[in-house]
This record gives structure tokens, sequence and C-alpha cells, in this order.
């Protein structure tokens, strides 16, 4: 029996904009560029700290599903206000 594997679904709320540099380098360093983006992360005790660090700017989420980017745009993507029907 095998343990799942988790992951940190990370997504920047705030913007790093008149951060000092450090804040930035973390967040570059997540993967995370602008305000919004999301990113999976295995779990570890670095990435832990790195998010610690910027724990005001960023939201996380523990996952066992990694999603692509295709996955993350779907799920953001509003749903039709109507139903298309054929005959």
């Amino acid at each position: 029996m095998s343990v799942p594997r988790l992951y940190y679904k990370i997504t920047q709320t705030r913007s790093a904009i008149a951060l000092p540099q450090h804040y930035k380098s973390i967040l570059n360093y997540l993967g995370l560029k602008r305000k919004g983006r999301v990113v999976y992360r295995r779990v570890s005790p670095m990435i832990a700290g790195s998010i610690a660090a910027v724990k005001e700017l960023v939201q996380v989420e523990l996952s066992e599903k990694k999603l692509t980017k295709a996955e993350i745009r779907d799920a953001k993507r509003p749903k039709l206000g109507f139903v298309i029907e054929k005959d």
C-alpha cells in the first residue's frame, strides 16, 4: 500500500510590487510571477519554509492531485449561462 503524494496548491493573492527583493526572489523560486497564478509543489520542508516567508502574499491548500495548466484554466473559466441543445 503506497502513501499518496501530497502537493501544495499555492495561489498568489497579493502583488509583490514595492516589496524588498528578498520576497520577490522567494515568489520567483516558487514559480509565482503575478497575482492569481497557481502552482503545485510537492510537500517538503524547503517549500514549507519558502511559503512561510511569504505567507501574507499567498494562499495555500493541500492537494492529492497535481492539475495541469489546462485543468487549472478550465476550473477558472465561468460556466455558460445557457445550454446548447441539438436536434
